[in-house]
């Protein structure tokens, strides 16, 4: 029975590992902060292995199944979590709270305004224009560095009418309706059958940046179920600034890169995806919009226009 319960053990060691990082990692950290606030760390710890190293193989082996079962629930948990997480950062409240996210969004769309305003002043100059073309002076190096910060801010604001409570908000709303604006494609309606055409390597790096998304957001959400324990021991306080770097600080820069990537996406696949669709591609610029609202409704609704006539299979 010893050579099975090992044996046991060793698998029960590698589930560990392999049922989520982020759970060890907290329960972990848990455990540290139940430690710290007991007065002797170092004492409490070692008396804690000395009794589990104490037990029966066989009451080891069961611990350890029960932490295993421990950390595989909470990873559940935390998946189920994330999403609406993700979605409270963006803006997305309780109909209670919509006093608040309008005087939000009012104050962005202000901010938004002025942005645009300042912008399109200097770009003015920046092309040469006259004073009587509202124009004026070439730019100084300060003024050139401040147009592209201008430039990257609006690049990450939607318009004033789909505006959120939240920066985070704004910036995927933006990366979301971009591909209307461009092309007259809804993201949130084409995204599911654009992703079936898209190539294997693209594919793999927007898997990879939304998991990154979800990551920081969950990490986040670790951070803050970690506060519960300041009530045993002011350490615990620490799990605030990790929430704010993580949310205000990690999670924007993650949300961009996924939503370049989408971006992206459509730039380089819609072909594809009016190829797979059967309808006929747009034949110059002017075209595109008209285009991408006729595939967009025909999706959503399905469609019965005569005028449109399936491009046949090759």
């Amino acid at each position: 029975m010893t050579v099975f319960w090992n044996a046991a053990a060793g698998k029960l060691v590698e589930r560990w590992l392999a049922t989520g990082s982020a759970a060890s990692v907290y329960w972990l950290t848990l455990a540290v902060l139940w430690l710290l606030g007991t007065g002797r760390p170092r004492q409490e710890a070692a008396h804690r292995l000395h009794d589990f190293g104490g037990l029966e193989t066989g009451e080891q082996v069961a611990l350890l199944l029960i932490g295993l079962v421990v950390l595989a629930g909470s990873s559940l948990l935390m998946q189920q979590l994330t999403l609406p997480a993700l979605q409270l950062l963006e803006g997305y409240w309780p109909r209670w709270a919509e006093p608040l996210s309008l005087r939000l969004r009012e104050r962005h769309i202000r901010w938004a305004t002025a942005y645009e305003v300042e912008a399109d002043l200097l770009l003015r100059r920046h092309r040469g224009l006259s004073a009587a073309q509202g124009g004026g002076p070439p730019l100084a190096v300060d003024e050139l560095v401040r147009l592209g910060r201008l430039e990257e801010k609006l690049r990450w604001v939607p318009r004033p009418e789909r505006m959120l409570a939240t920066p985070l908000g704004n910036v995927l709303r933006a990366a979301e309706t971009e591909p209307l604006d461009k092309y007259g494609l809804d993201a949130m309606v084409l995204w599911p059958h654009l992703w079936t055409v898209l190539p294997d390597g693209l594919r793999q790096d927007l898997a990879a940046a939304r998991r990154r998304v979800d990551g920081v957001v969950a990490a986040g959400v670790w951070g803050l179920l970690l506060l519960p324990a300041v009530l045993h021991t002011t350490w615990t306080l620490l799990a605030l600034p990790f929430v704010f770097v993580m949310w205000w600080g990690v999670l924007p820069g993650a949300c961009r890169e996924f939503g370049l990537l989408m971006g992206v996406a459509f730039d380089l696949h819609r072909s594809d995806l009016y190829r797979v669709l059967r309808h006929p591609l747009p034949p110059d610029a002017a075209a595109e919009i008209p285009a991408g609202e006729r595939l967009t409704a025909a999706v959503l609704r399905g469609s019965d226009d005569q005028a449109l006539v399936y491009v046949p299979d090759p």
